[in-house]
């Protein structure tokens, strides 16, 4: 995808096609806590950028319901195709590990494991690519599949039995089949995980960020799994039964990430959004 093309998915459709409708609820530089990670750094992209006389709507943290056309936001929800996404909101989270990759080693010397690691976030009752259902239905159930939380977070003390710790990157990548889970709203590692020489296996993503995740192509960036996981086993089977397959994909997956890695255009890109922004909304007001 061009940057030309990137900035129009990063506005939305509706923002760039002119589909606006100008209500609710306003706010500006001031409006911006100190003690709020998300905030401090919009208002760093604002003044960069010479916009921090300008009003705008935010919206802080994962978010996991729908956005406004003209609403600032980390990443958009389910099925919703409004809210204008930036990269800085929470940036060392997502993009540490893929600007500064782990140690990581050749595929054919990896473990011929389903591996997966997270904590308890999200909701319990999520329909689709629920991390709980995938522990229910899977923990300690075959060797080849090696599944866990890290620990417990959010009051969810009733998982307690399928917590098996922490582990670092290095463990993870020491497996030929890695896991991708969404959480709150998106799985942060996803970015170190297709940049990996492991096969990333996952649902399809509801939920897309400046990784821009509705653009992968299943099969292709990663192994489907169905969206209660049912066929977890089938699709390890699979992978076994085809490693040059899983070796494509793996390499489809690091050239759909190697559109990011110029940091420079990467910081260009988001200017331009974020001025392209106030442009389109001044030409509204």
């Amino acid at each position: 995808m061009n940057n030309l093309d990137r900035i129009k998915y990063y506005l939305g459709a509706n923002l760039v096609n002119g589909n606006v409708k100008i209500d609710g609820k306003f706010q500006n530089i001031n409006d911006l806590q100190n003690n709020d990670l998300y905030g401090m750094s919009l208002k760093k992209l604002l003044i960069t950028t010479d916009n921090q006389k300008k009003s705008f709507k935010f919206l802080s943290g994962d978010i996991s319901g729908k956005t406004d056309t003209l609403t600032l936001c980390k990443n958009r929800a389910t099925d919703c195709i409004d809210g204008v996404i930036l990269r800085c909101l929470n940036f060392n989270r997502h993009w540490a590990y893929y600007y500064n990759k782990p140690k990581d080693i050749p595929f054919t010397e990896k473990k011929n494991i389903i591996f997966w690691r997270g904590i308890t976030t999200g909701q319990i009752n999520r329909k689709t690519g629920n991390r709980f259902d995938l522990i229910t239905k899977w923990f300690n159930t075959n060797k080849n599949i090696d599944i866990g939380f890290s620990f417990i977070c959010q009051d969810k003390d009733a998982y307690k039995k399928y917590v098996k710790g922490s582990c670092d990157i290095p463990h993870f990548l020491a497996h030929k089949y890695i896991l991708s889970i969404e959480g709150n709203d998106k799985d942060s590692g996803l970015q170190w995980k297709l940049n990996s020489n492991s096969v990333v296996l996952m649902t399809k993503p509801r939920i897309t960020s400046w990784l821009m995740e509705t653009t992968l192509q299943p099969n292709y960036h990663y192994v489907l799994l169905k969206d209660d996981f049912s066929d977890l086993e089938e699709k390890l089977n699979w992978c076994n039964n085809n490693q040059q397959k899983c070796v494509d994909i793996v390499k489809n997956a690091n050239k759909f990430m190697s559109q990011f890695s110029n940091n420079d255009n990467e910081l260009k890109l988001e200017n331009d959004v974020i001025n392209y922004y106030f442009k389109l909304l001044n030409a509204k007001l």
